[in-house]
């Protein structure tokens, strides 16, 4: 990676609008009430529209439909809504393009969020950190289709070619999507460990201490990518080895089932919110 052309491109990058950001510091504050996040949000109604959808979304919601902002405070709790508030806030944020179908964009960017969410939570770590990572994964691919069009052609025609995603990007650009996605979350004031998980989602066994959010999304994507071509009979032991492969230690039982569960909801609630 070419580390001082991509510090070149910082000031490039997006930045988050005023009232989003001060949004996202209201719910990620430790001393935040309801009430306050509540209040915070009917300020923006785009993104307050954004946040019932996705609570009455097949993954999120349940059997009676969430009507109002207070409603699905309540019924939410403290942590989902965080969730959900910053997945919402940032689909609104992050810069439209001719060049990238958003729908689609999306439902890939929240299915892997789905299946990182529930993982984390079978590994017993911290599934709403995971979920925000998840939605920030692939936005160096946003940027790059956005802010590096002709260059986005160039990486496109290695690809067609014969080469891979992340090989491609650097012959480009001397920086994998991977890298830019990082600075950009690094930029808007995510933890360093979001910010890790991001840059190394491709290569978790690169991360010294270990980086679990990076596991997450590379175990996620991989089996996301490869789940159909695998056989019900043998799903269990491919889990097993594409964790082990991600460096994380995960109980097996049942996970395959909770997986297939949830196939397809966070395709459908992304390209919901785009």
């Amino acid at each position: 990676m070419d580390a001082a052309l991509l510090l070149s491109k910082v000031d490039e990058l997006p930045r988050l609008p005023k009232a989003i950001s001060e949004l996202l510091d209201v719910v990620n504050d430790s001393q935040a009430t309801i009430k306050g996040i509540s209040s915070k949000l009917a300020q923006e109604p785009i993104v307050s529209a954004k946040v019932l959808r996705m609570a009455n979304s097949a993954y999120f919601g349940n059997s009676r439909e969430v009507a109002s902002l207070d409603e699905a405070v309540v019924r939410l709790g403290m942590q989902k809504l965080r969730t959900l508030v910053i997945a919402s806030a940032l689909v609104g944020a992050v810069p439209k393009s001719n060049h990238v179908d958003l729908s689609e964009f999306w439902g890939n960017t929240f299915e892997v969020a789905c299946f990182c969410q529930v993982v984390a939570k079978v590994a017993k770590s911290q599934p709403e950190e995971a979920f925000t990572c998840a939605i920030l994964h692939n936005i160096g691919d946003l940027l790059i289709a956005t802010m590096m069009a002709d260059s986005a052609v160039e990486i496109k025609a290695l690809i067609d070619a014969g080469g891979g995603l992340e090989a491609s990007q650097v012959a480009v650009l001397g920086y994998a999507a991977a890298d830019i996605g990082a600075l950009m979350a690094d930029n808007w004031k995510f933890p360093v460990s979001l910010v890790d998980g991001i840059r190394f989602q491709n290569h978790p066994d690169e991360t010294s201490p270990y980086c679990e959010l990076a596991g997450l999304l590379y175990f996620a994507k991989k089996v996301i990518a490869d789940w159909d071509t695998i056989e019900d009979h043998g799903r269990t032991s491919w889990l097993a080895t594409t964790a082990n492969v991600a460096g994380l230690k995960i109980p097996m039982d049942g996970l395959a089932e909770r997986l297939a569960a949830i196939r397809g909801q966070g395709y459908a609630m992304g390209k919901m919110l785009a």
